[in-house]
């Protein structure tokens, strides 16, 4: 049965904190699912854009732990993705762990600072942007980057990868 949405308009808070919901989600059951492999498995090299299945899931904590810094302006602590030498459940806590701030953060934001711009300043780009944009886009870069976890996971044989598109969470997760 399914159940209907509500047709009041979503304000961009609440779709910022779904969106960070879902990202949680996604990582808890991907690295779950993850978690019932040979940790062995986790490191081996596969061609991809990261080598393992341990690099990419360090890529995307480094990276949620990046953009985590830079929308709660807060000072960044790098996680050096290329020579962490911790266990796979490290990793994978790590992640989790920062996923769970990321909603925590968005979850104290109301319209006013979720539309609020906020300035950029990188080696390739510098500007102004919205918050929320900056947030759609942490969590649009760790889909891709689970995507590529579950290619890398066929490339070793597991053809049992969970389902963790946003529409799938959005009617069976929830």
């Amino acid at each position: 049965m399914q159940t209907s949405f509500a047709t009041a308009a979503l304000s961009v808070s609440t779709l910022l904190q779904d969106f960070a919901q879902y990202n949680l989600w996604a990582n808890t059951t991907l690295t779950n699912w993850l978690r019932t492999k040979p940790d062995d498995n986790m490191a081996i090299t596969v061609p991809s854009s990261f080598s393992s299945i341990r690099a990419t899931l360090l890529h995307i904590w480094a990276t949620e732990n990046y953009w985590l810094s830079m929308i709660c302006q807060r000072e960044y602590t790098p996680i050096d993705a290329e020579h962490y030498d911790g266990d796979f459940d490290s990793i994978v806590e790590g992640l989790l762990e920062t996923s769970e701030r990321l909603v925590a953060f968005t979850d104290t934001l109301e319209d006013e600072a979720a539309t609020g711009e906020l300035y950029y300043d990188s080696p390739w780009v510098k500007g102004f942007r919205p918050l929320v944009q900056y947030g759609l886009h942490v969590f649009n870069h760790s889909t891709y980057h689970r995507g590529q976890i579950v290619t890398i996971g066929r490339g070793l044989g597991y053809k049992d990868a969970p389902m963790t598109d946003y529409n799938f969470y959005n009617f069976f997760a929830k």
